[in-house]
């Protein structure tokens, strides 16, 4: 219980850390970082390679592997599955170029059963974005928390990451590791404390989502999408969310005025006029060090970090590099700030937040569909992903019909273009309410209760726009 109390805290008390950090009170005997050590010249000397880079499984045993050579650990987490971020998966096994020599350097482990995971270990909920399928931990090989890798946006899936922007991450942790100064800079996160794992299926609101949701996500592989949702379910029961202020998920660094040389990951590419980085004094050239107590390695980490600032606004301490000066600045963030599109979001678009049309997933209608069916430009129209397996029929007189099956349940969606009265509106109301979708005994999907609206509308009604 005491772990899993630390984990429900972990965001507060990251937050907490950040701000006492920044207190200019606080005299720096007491912070104990010299940040011009820190982010300064290296003094690291990096070992032979191993022979080659195997990629384990058993995580107990690449830390005892990790810890008699002295390395630190590489730690990929993949959602099989899932296509999300395929290409650059396969890019990191294969290895080759630049990665190659720098992998050799790690020991290195996949891990793909989220369900399994212990949080105290890897705390997800502060240092994972749970939407994405492929995320990776640095570690050393005591399990003291360095940093991590990911990224994605509405634009796609290499968008935020790719092997160059790994590579540059990889060298800055072997430069961290490898420093013989590094355990008197206390910049490193411990894991949670606790001799019993925690995974998710221990956490408070899985007994609660598993049961309301059990019907749409059957609980045979875990997905780290589904997470979040656990996550956000007692909040959910107690009626404390709040979409606003809940779902303002994993700024980018544009909402903080800064664009960041996607390859490099921390080089300021641009600073963007009247914003909050260009009122602290960033530069382009600039190389980004730090956020609060956190050293940064990657992108994801200065996400991480800004994750962990209200909605409402707040400050935020920065260091970065210039040329051969360390400097530093507080960031002041305005109300409104962490506006980010939640379009591409899994667990918001199938999640337990709100509405849910009653198929897979929502996919993007595109703009010569709009104009042939009149869809207005403001109002939201989805085009449903449909797994494999799918029955099409063609009955004579009447439009296409999809027939999903799983399991027990049957979910049949017409295409876009065909006239469903009702269909989208109560198919919505019946997700609110965490309630299967009624069938007649045709298989038509019940509509009797809800009455006859256009999609369009009905769907901008019950959702209202997903860039929040």
């Amino acid at each position: 219980m005491h772990a899993r109390t630390l984990l429900l805290c972990a965001p507060a008390l990251l937050a907490a850390a950040l701000w006492a950090q920044q207190d200019p009170d606080v005299p720096p005997a007491r912070r104990g970082r010299d940040w011009n050590a820190i982010l300064g010249r290296t003094q690291a000397v990096w070992p032979n390679p191993r022979p080659a880079v195997v990629w384990l499984e058993d995580l107990a045993r690449a830390k005892a592997v990790a810890a008699r050579e002295g390395r630190p650990l590489f730690v990929v987490m993949r959602c099989l599955p899932c296509k999300q971020c395929a290409d650059f998966d396969a890019a990191v096994l294969e290895g080759g170029g630049a990665l190659q020599p720098l992998l050799a350097q790690f020991v290195c482990v996949r891990l793909t059963s989220v369900q399994s995971v212990d949080l105290r270990q890897f705390p997800m909920p502060v240092l994972q974005d749970l939407d994405l399928s492929w995320w990776g931990w640095f570690l050393s090989p005591e399990g003291m928390i360095y940093g991590v890798f990911g990224g994605k946006d509405e634009r796609g899936d290499s968008t935020r990451i790719s092997p160059a922007a790994l590579a540059a991450t990889l060298k800055r942790v072997l430069d961290h590791h490898f420093d013989p100064r590094r355990a008197d800079w206390n910049v490193d996160i411990a894991p949670s404390p606790g001799e019993k794992p925690l995974t998710p299926f221990g956490l408070p609101g899985f007994p609660s989502w598993a049961r309301k949701f059990a019907d749409l996500h059957p609980v045979q592989c875990l997905h780290c999408h589904q997470v979040a949702e656990i996550l956000r379910q007692p909040a959910l029961d107690a009626k404390r969310f709040d979409k606003v202020r809940d779902l303002s998920l994993w700024p980018y660094p544009e909402n903080v005025g800064l664009e960041l040389l996607r390859d490099d990951g921390l080089l300021v590419n641009e600073v963007r006029e009247g914003s909050p980085a260009a009122t602290l004094g960033l530069k382009k050239g600039d190389r980004l060090g730090a956020a609060g107590p956190k050293k940064l390695f990657s992108q994801a980490d200065f996400r991480a970090v800004l994750n962990q600032v209200p909605a409402s606004g707040g400050e935020l301490v920065l260091r970065w590099r210039r040329e051969r000066q360390v400097l530093e600045g507080t960031l002041v963030l305005a109300e409104g700030w962490k506006k980010v599109n939640l379009s591409w979001r899994q667990s918001v678009a199938d999640g337990n937040v709100g509405a849910h049309p009653g198929f897979a997933w929502p996919n993007p209608v595109g703009a010569e569909d709009r104009k042939r069916l009149n869809v207005p430009p403001k109002t939201m129209a989805v085009r449903p992903y449909l797994p494999k397996g799918t029955q099409v029929e063609r009955p004579a007189g009447r439009p296409e019909q999809r027939r999903h099956r799983r399991g027990r349940q049957r979910r049949i969606a017409r295409p876009l273009g065909a006239r469903v009265p009702g269909l989208v509106p109560h198919a919505f109301r019946a997700r609110r309410q965490g309630a299967p979708l009624p069938e007649e005994p045709e298989g038509r999907v019940a509509r009797d209760r809800v009455p006859a609206r256009r999609p369009g509308k009905a769907l901008a009604r019950s959702v209202g726009p997903l860039i929040q």
